[in-house]
């Protein structure tokens, strides 16, 4: 265990992907940073949060890669979370301002929640801050130019897949659902959907927020085809079940 820190880690959020939509604040602090940790799931593999961020960054700045992989494997995956705590905690101890930069915002289905909760388990002293970003569930309500919820209408965030049944109890209370991780069971998602009658207005965003963005109002005719790992779906009731 790390016994002093004197450095600090913040946890960034670049938005969807868009370099523009990073706050102000968030600029600031990439401008100062020494380290900037960038999450990847394999080695190689492109990171929309680096490339959102790297305009912003010093010349001499220094890379670091944490590897959480894709896996359901709570060992494999708690080992890789130690890992990363111990790469930052010691980066702190040398007095480095470390970055940890993530797409969307940090505190919604982020990798940084997992990392900020290991590394207080190995250095309970280490100083972290939060900086939010634009999530990609905003974002999108605001490319398809639709509202979320208005006046007293409930938002559901559901990752996919989802089982039918509990979509059909969400479904009753929630107005608006977003699915999140559409492409690990997106023709199945759309399907239940259908079933359950809630396939009326339903669009697909893909890649918000970047060059590659696309959106439809009508993603059934997309069904079969791979869909980007970068998609969600909003899904809107007008009438009751």
């Amino acid at each position: 265990m790390t016994a002093v820190t004197k450095g600090i880690l913040y946890g960034l959020g670049v938005g969807p992907g868009d370099g523009d939509l990073i706050t102000v604040r968030g600029k600031d602090i990439l401008s100062r940073t020494d380290v900037l940790c960038i999450p990847i799931s394999k080695r190689g593999r492109e990171s929309v949060a680096y490339t959102a961020a790297s305009r912003y960054l010093r010349d001499d700045v220094r890379i670091v890669e944490l590897l959480f992989p894709m896996s359901r494997d709570e060992d494999v995956l708690e080992e890789h979370w130690i890992d990363a705590a111990r790469q930052v905690s010691a980066l702190l101890a040398d007095g480095e301002t470390v970055t940890f930069v993530t797409i969307g915002d940090p505190f919604l289905y982020s990798t940084f929640g997992y990392l900020l909760r290991y590394l207080r388990r190995e250095n309970p002293e280490a100083q972290a801050e939060v900086i939010p970003g634009v999530s990609a569930i905003n974002a999108a309500a605001a490319v398809v130019g639709v509202p979320l919820v208005e006046k007293d209408e409930r938002l559901a965030v559901v990752p996919v897949p989802v089982d039918e049944e509990e979509l059909k109890e969400i479904a009753k209370h929630f107005d608006t659902i977003v699915f999140l991780k559409v492409s690990a069971a997106y023709d199945q998602t759309l399907e239940m959907l259908r079933r359950i009658g809630l396939d009326e207005e339903v669009y697909l965003v893909t890649r918000c927020g970047s060059a590659e963005e696309s959106w439809t109002n009508n993603p059934f005719t997309l069904r079969g085809e791979d869909v980007d790992y970068l998609s969600l779906l909003i899904a809107k009731r007008r009438r009751p079940l």
